[in-house]
């Protein structure tokens, strides 16, 4: 009976473009991540993730279906492109998450080009400004500055050369058990 459910609500959301937004928005509310630099809908269940992709490979939304080993099983699932983050958060947000809420309308709404927005060196001097006031972890600085996590890490590895900043410890208040594990950075 659940596989016949299943099949129909596949078939409702590949013609019903609200149907498999709403879909899509609650797999990102239920097994979504969303984190600094990608969003990602990773299932243990290869037919669930498969039936997720289906919808939102229709939609334009889905990067390739994924198989990645996690622990001592497989998770199935794929990425929302960059391109169209922004299309889909304007039809399913605001999250009720407020920090998954966040994070994704940061991602959503930077630009996808390498231009610098800032003169050189003015996010260093911000960044050793903010770490300062308390330890950070890179997801907190990437929307703290408006920049990618992987600008903020190039950032922090170079301040850290420069004996200017280090790894403080974990992040263990994090609102979600996945990201317990970012590290902290501080200004030295």
């Amino acid at each position: 009976m659940e596989e016949n459910n299943q099949s129909k609500l596949l078939t409702l959301a590949l013609t019903n473009r609200q149907i498999a937004v709403a879909i899509l928005g609650q797999a990102i509310m239920d097994e979504g991540g969303i984190g600094a630099s990608a969003i990602t809908i990773y299932y243990t269940s290869k037919r669930e993730a498969e039936h997720l992709w289906q919808i939102a490979n229709s939609l334009g939304y889905a990067g390739p279906l994924r198989k990645k080993k996690h622990r001592n099983h497989h998770h199935y699932g794929f990425t929302i492109l960059a391109a169209k983050r922004k299309e889909f958060y304007d039809q399913i947000g605001p999250l009720p998450n407020p920090t998954k809420d966040r994070v994704f309308r940061h991602l959503a709404n930077r630009p996808r080009s390498s231009i610098n927005l800032r003169p050189k060196g003015e996010t260093r001097k911000l960044i050793l400004k903010s770490l300062r006031e308390r330890p950070k972890t890179v997801l907190q600085l990437m929307l703290e500055m408006g920049a990618s996590a992987s600008a903020i890490r190039r950032h922090l590895q170079g301040l850290q050369r420069q004996g200017l900043v280090k790894v403080y410890g974990r992040y263990k208040d994090a609102f979600q058990k996945s990201r317990r594990t970012a590290y902290l950075w501080t200004a030295l």
